[in-house]
């Protein structure tokens, strides 16, 4: 597969589809990068490959040790249970505010998103519905209107894959229904205002995810 050269950096080219091989899936958590495979694989010199595994590492996807070399990131379980119980917390709190403000603007557009959710269920499209999971919890953050609390929650983020999670949670059987059902309820509270409700609702949501996460895939994506 080689790069085709464009006005963008070849390194920028090289760190996109890493990472978009990394969040699907196709190097999954453990695996070894090697410099020399992933510049004859994309087509490149050494030099964009190693600069755009650093650029990697400082997001958290893959490790570069010394000696050893670069695997893809496993998380620790007690980074896991950290991550979704702040994770919980913040996105159940943005709920709880959208559901107060009532921008019906971003209720409609979280309408929206779960609609396409369903179809992807529909049609067993992880990619759509990865899509519109991503944009139903950007939006909500939005409809929060807190700068702080989007702050907090975009630190969060950064210190985890958050969407190679999603595509290795909906892997799980029954999971991909389940997680439509759960942000349905999420757009239900929001629709009729209760900001208690919502709040209940989207941290019922997050935790669920981390549950499958653990549980089912442990295997693959867990240390030790």
């Amino acid at each position: 597969m080689k790069i085709a050269i464009s006005t963008a950096s070849i390194t920028t080219q090289v760190t996109e589809e890493i990472r978009n091989a990394i969040v699907k899936g196709e190097y999954e958590p453990g695996k070894k990068l090697s410099e020399s495979a992933l510049s004859k694989h994309y087509g490149v010199s050494r030099t964009p490959v190693r600069e755009a595994l650093k650029q990697l590492e400082r997001e958290g996807l893959v490790e570069i040790s010394p000696r050893v070399g670069t695997r893809v990131t496993k998380p620790t379980e007690k980074e896991l249970n950290e991550l979704f119980t702040v994770k919980a917390s913040l996105e159940g709190l943005a709920a709880g505010l959208l559901a107060k403000n009532q921008e019906v603007s971003k209720i409609d557009a979280i309408e929206e998103a779960v609609n396409q959710m369903e179809k992807a269920v529909e049609t067993k499209d992880h990619d759509l519905f990865v899509k519109s999971n991503k944009y139903f919890h950007e939006v909500i953050l939005e409809g929060a209107d807190n700068s702080k609390l989007s702050y907090l929650l975009e630190l969060l983020l950064n210190q985890m894959p958050y969407q190679r999670y999603v595509y290795l949670s909906i892997e799980v059987p029954n999971r991909l229904e389940q997680s439509f059902l759960e942000h349905k309820k999420v757009l239900t509270a929001l629709r009729k205002g209760d900001p208690k409700e919502a709040e209940e609702m989207m941290r019922a949501h997050v935790e669920a995810s981390g549950k499958q996460l653990k549980e089912g895939i442990a295997q693959k994506l867990i240390k030790g």
